[in-house]
């Protein structure tokens, strides 16, 4: 079978068993396949549409970076397209899968079932050229949430959380919106560093804005502080994908010695500014100034001791936006408590609001997730 820009297909074992009628290897790969990835009952079509939705090839590459794709380069993709439709996606083979999640993001596999339910080749073509387009390929394409330690995964069923979940921050919450909605729009925005008490929402905001606007293209991949001097190989890695991005480091503080901070700040350099591509970094701490600072730094060692220091803040002001989160006092800790509960329809009372008090004592103090973990015991106890 003769390609010329899907050629690396012919390379797979399940086309190779449809072309050679290798029946055993062909029914061995599609169950492998249908029980890890199918979401249609026909498998095998399904399984010849996820191949192409993920194939790496200058069409796709053109595609997914919203590039102008040349007449001659439809015509020869026409030209593959029709051969692979009639030798390979109108193959037959009777299996249905259990129909397990597979926990791929939603749109990616109402994408596969599109493009499976393709009914000629040449709506087989525009489908994928919509599906390269709105959601790239590869990884990528499949999930809406990753963690990056040196190498990209993807993290199935994210967290589903919502702004709902945080009672009061109502400022924080809406700069927040705001500078995300901006950046998806392609307008100025800027990497935003999200400090304060412990238990105070900071990563649940950020989760919230993944869900919130997942389906307008928005991604988050988490870093650990480790991962911070290979962020320059992910941004390359990222910058075809039609997809924006959040590097969200969580619960972020360096030691003095620490050198990841310096490269944090040049990875950071030049994201301050319109247009600035399809990266921003987003990182929570319990501190503004994310460099741990002693008395002995302030006081001397060093000859130029304000130069130092100088240094030591100038992270903290990569960050265009910094949101304070403070613990809530008593009464706004019961109010968190009272509008919990009325979620879940239990109107507070004195006796509950005792218990609250005595909860937060012996369990970490007055915080959101302390209200939380009360008023989740206290339904399990009802």
């Amino acid at each position: 079978m003769d390609l010329f820009i899907f050629y690396k297909i012919t390379n797979d074992k399940i086309v190779q068993a449809i072309l050679e009628k290798n029946n055993t290897e062909l029914l061995r790969g599609i169950v492998n396949f249908a029980e890890t990835e199918g979401v249609t009952a026909d498998s095998l079509r399904e399984y010849i549409a996820t191949l192409l939705a993920n194939d790496e090839n200058v069409l796709s590459t053109l595609a997914r970076g919203r590039k102008n794709i040349g007449d001659d380069l439809c015509k020869l993709a026409m030209l593959d397209i029709e051969t692979i439709y009639n030798k390979l996606f109108n193959t037959k083979i009777k299996y249905t899968p259990s129909g397990n999640d597979t926990g791929y993001y939603d749109g990616y596999t109402k994408s596969i079932r599109r493009i499976t339910a393709a009914e000629s080749p040449e709506e087989l073509l525009e489908r994928l050229l919509i599906h390269y387009s709105e959601l790239g390929n590869g990884l990528l394409s499949k999930y809406i949430a990753f963690r990056f330690d040196g190498e990209l995964k993807g993290i199935e069923n994210s967290d589903k959380v919502d702004f709902a979940e945080i009672v009061g921050m109502e400022h924080q919450k809406n700069v927040l919106i705001e500078n995300t909605k901006a950046y998806l729009d392609g307008k100025f925005a800027n990497n935003v560093l999200l400090f304060g008490d412990r238990g105070t929402g900071k990563s649940t905001s950020v989760k919230a804005l993944l869900n919130m606007f997942a389906k307008d293209g928005l991604r988050v991949i988490e870093l650990p502080k480790s991962a911070i001097t290979k962020i320059p190989e992910l941004t390359k890695q990222l910058e075809d994908s039609p997809h924006k991005y959040i590097l969200f480091l969580d619960d972020l503080t360096f030691e003095r010695h620490d050198t990841e901070y310096r490269a944090l700040k040049i990875a950071m350099e030049g994201q301050l500014q319109a247009n600035a591509g399809n990266v921003l970094v987003y990182a929570t701490s319990n501190r503004r100034h994310l460099i741990r600072e002693t008395w002995a730094d302030r006081d001397g060692g060093e000859v130029h001791v304000n130069d130092n220091k100088q240094e030591m803040l100038s992270l903290a002001e990569r960050f265009g936006i910094s949101l304070f989160f403070p613990a809530p006092d008593a009464k706004q800790y019961i109010e968190i408590v009272r509008v919990l509960l009325e979620r879940n329809g239990i109107e507070m009372t004195d006796e509950i609001k005792k218990e609250a008090v005595r909860w937060e004592m012996n369990y970490g103090g007055k915080s959101g997730r302390c209200a939380k973990q009360f008023v989740a015991d206290f339904l399990h106890r009802e």
